[in-house]
């Protein structure tokens, strides 16, 4: 059996991950894994699952928790290293969370969210992922990698046979 050579997605191979995600804007967070539904509910597990496969970039199924372990035995998501940019449509996984990264590829209505602070200021928040977020949270949107989360991210890319 011939070994099939595997290489990164590019950034442009990538964009309709980021046109599937800004899809799902307002899908409501439920625990409901594979079977999240556009629209409907869905966690971060599921929703970045299902997008990935509408997009065409399809891969089982997984927890956020399981989903770095399947990522290195699957062969179809590559562990970048911590010298390597992250580009759109890359997977951004912690312990109990996934996200996909968008970087500049957002729509110009997704690439900002105005925001009030505690002291009442206006200030604008400067979006680059795609997530879904907790029960009784905002729906699926884009969002801040820098406000996220403090602890960073392990960031897979996926992987293609296509020459």
């Amino acid at each position: 059996m011939t070994q099939k050579t595997r290489r990164d997605i590019t950034a442009n191979e990538a964009l309709p991950l980021i046109k599937e995600a800004a899809t799902w804007k307002g899908t409501t967070y439920a625990l409901r894994g594979s079977a999240s539904t556009k629209g409907g509910s869905g966690d971060c597990s599921g929703t970045t699952f299902l997008i990935y496969r509408e997009a065409g970039f399809p891969y089982e199924y997984q927890t956020s928790g399981t989903f770095p372990a399947y990522a290195q035995r699957s062969g179809l998501f590559r562990l970048l290293t911590a010298t390597e940019a992250v580009q759109p449509g890359d997977v951004l996984s912690w312990p109990n969370h996934m996200a996909i990264y968008a970087g500049s590829a957002l729509q110009k209505e997704d690439a900002t969210t105005q925001r009030v602070n505690a002291n009442g200021k206006n200030w604008t928040q400067h979006n680059d992922i795609f997530t879904a977020t907790r029960p009784n949270g905002p729906a699926y949107m884009p969002a801040s990698l820098r406000y996220w989360r403090p602890d960073p991210p392990k960031v897979y890319r996926y992987q293609t046979s296509a020459p």
